[in-house]
């Protein structure tokens, strides 16, 4: 994996310094080893299309773009499509008849400036430029330099603005009173943008406490031993600064909690609310994970909400308002440690007064 790593930027600065060959030479071997969907894959053929494109081999970077098009992602299908049709585009050529020669008539301007009548006699004259009634041939196509740096950007461009980005909340919801969360953000196929790294500077900046980690890709961010008050106020005040320091708009999340009691057992109720009405990026995956203790039954079931065991697997949809309601059932811990202490001293006092009772085989000493 480092050999690859070291070897993709080593392609990516021949392709920057025009050495086109070089780089399709450095990057082409690992064709083969990432599939068309993983991250590296994807980088690699963008890499090599571009530097087909430079040297005119049309050819391969049609048939890589095939390659994308089976990728499993549909935002690759739809980019690979894109440049598919960039690159399949005829040449087209400019008719005689359009082209318009400009001609300069003016001669031994030098010697006009040696009168100022003559100079006056220049600028009344030579208001207009001619034109000529005879073609100048045909138009030259752009250079090659000019097609690949167009290519490139349209490529960066797509990576840019869509984003790429998931977004992945966990709650741990087995003890009320001991939530534990914790909230992770990926870039799918490239590094990180510039968005992202001024949240995460914003989050190590107001999270002193927590414990907070990231690499190139992921970052992490976990809070843990927090009560359901204290993790509403910690998942609002993250909302806070996505808000702030990114495109993402988000308004703060509302999450309504209550609990029956049934001697040994309680039943809990949850809501949570999220408001996407005014995120409208679908290139951005948030997803939310909630753990409870037992397994949970979801009031009014929607497509997007899953259900694995004791997890609640709950896909966020952009542009629109997000709620689940859901309950599951719990010991009611307090009554159940009383219990247990109870039969423990009573089993203690109960061997204790049948043994006084039965006594021992002991020899008694004389009296």
């Amino acid at each position: 994996m480092d050999e690859y790593i070291k070897d993709s930027r080593e392609a990516e600065f021949a392709l920057n310094n025009g050495e086109y060959y070089r780089c399709t030479e450095i990057i082409k071997p690992y064709i083969d080893v990432f599939s068309p969907s993983s991250k590296e894959g994807i980088n690699i053929r963008m890499i090599l299309i571009t530097a087909y494109s430079g040297i005119n081999k049309k050819d391969e970077a049609l048939k890589i773009c095939k390659q994308l098009a089976k990728s499993k992602s549909s935002l690759v299908r739809e980019n690979a499509k894109s440049l598919f049709e960039i690159l399949n585009a005829p040449d087209l050529k400019t008719p005689e008849n359009w082209n318009i020669k400009f001609e300069n008539d003016i001669k031994d301007i030098n010697k006009s400036y040696q009168s100022k009548p003559s100079l006056r006699k220049f600028n009344k004259e030579e208001q207009f430029i001619k034109i000529s009634e005879n073609p100048t041939g045909e138009t030259k196509p752009f250079k090659k330099g000019f097609a690949v740096l167009t290519i490139f950007l349209l490529i960066l461009l797509v990576f840019l603005l869509s984003g790429c980005v998931k977004i992945q909340n966990n709650i741990d919801l087995r003890d009320t009173n001991f939530i534990n969360i914790d909230l992770s953000i990926e870039s799918k196929y490239l590094g990180k943008i510039p968005w992202q790294i001024n949240f995460e500077k914003e989050i190590s900046k107001n999270f002193n406490n927590s414990k907070i980690n990231f690499d190139s890709d992921k970052f992490l961010i976990k809070e843990e031993g927090l009560s359901l008050i204290e993790s509403k106020n910690k998942l609002n005040k993250i909302i806070e600064i996505a808000s702030r320091t990114t495109p993402i708009k988000l308004k703060n999340i509302e999450i309504n909690h209550s609990e029956k009691n049934y001697f040994l057992l309680k039943k809990h109720f949850f809501s949570i609310i999220l408001n996407l009405i005014e995120l409208d990026n679908n290139d951005i995956d948030i997803s939310i994970n909630i753990i409870s203790p037992s397994k949970p039954k979801v009031l009014k079931q929607i497509k997007n909400i899953k259900i694995l065991g004791r997890e609640i697997n709950w896909e966020l949809i952009s542009g629109e308002l997000n709620q689940i309601e859901f309950t599951y059932w719990d010991w009611n811990k307090l009554i159940f440690s009383l219990i247990i202490t109870s039969f423990i001293v009573l089993s203690s006092y109960f061997l204790k007064v049948n043994r006084y009772e039965l006594g021992s085989d002991l020899p008694k000493l004389p009296t």
